[in-house]
């Protein structure tokens, strides 16, 4: 029984000095946050977090970009092609533009610490936010061939069709993570609804004038 305490108290631990350190990279930078800023803040002495980390602050900022692209990855593969195949075309883009921004804008703090520091860091972590990104874009790529292939999109350049979709939606969610607006609409579902509808009149198969979709 004590064991497992320990255990449990181990684990809360970790998790609120990777809680605290995440706040303070967002609110401070990763540079300007010295180790013994977040061990006060949790009340512990400076060794603690080198118990846990032993590589210190890069180690944690490695485990923080790691732990949640891993969380990223298996949410979106839960969005599988069983899940949308049957959806309308409008609703199938929809459910995938809202899943990946639900994901990626859930935790502002790992986004803009991500984006601010990228440059610093150069950590391999890092680099999986290009990656994860690349699997997307062959993601929506394969779903528009099939959905071509079923008469309801034009045939076109499906990998650029897909990067152009997703491009169109990093644009508002930059707005979220840097503060700055790049788009006017301020609701995400209105803004993806209208550039789904925007894409989908672009890829209109030859003869159908009557703007459907599905």
């Amino acid at each position: 029984m004590t064991q497992i305490s320990r255990k449990e108290q181990a684990t809360a631990t970790r998790e609120r000095l990777l809680e605290t350190a995440k706040g303070l990279f967002a609110e401070m930078g990763y540079h300007g946050t010295p180790v013994r800023a977040i061990t006060r803040q949790i009340r512990k002495g400076d060794g603690i977090l080198y118990h846990y980390f032993p590589g210190g602050k890069q180690e944690i900022m490695a485990v923080l970009l790691r732990e949640s692209f891993e969380h990223r990855v298996r949410e979106i593969k839960q969005l599988t092609n069983e899940t949308i195949e049957h959806l309308p075309l409008r609703e199938a883009l929809l459910a995938i533009l809202g899943k990946i921004n639900e994901l990626f804008l859930n935790d502002l703090d790992l986004m803009r610490i991500l984006f601010r520091e990228n440059d610093l860091l150069d950590l391999a972590e890092a680099k999986q936010l290009a990656s994860m990104m690349s699997e997307r874009v062959d993601s929506i790529a394969d779903f528009l061939r099939r959905r071509h292939g079923k008469g309801e999109i034009r045939q076109m350049n499906f990998t650029l069709a897909a990067r152009q979709l997703l491009s169109m939606w990093m644009q508002h969610s930059y707005s979220s993570i840097i503060g700055i607006k790049v788009v006017s609409e301020p609701d995400a579902c209105a803004y993806m609804e209208e550039l789904v509808d925007f894409a989908l009149s672009l890829w209109q198969p030859p003869g159908d004038g009557n703007g459907t979709t599905e």
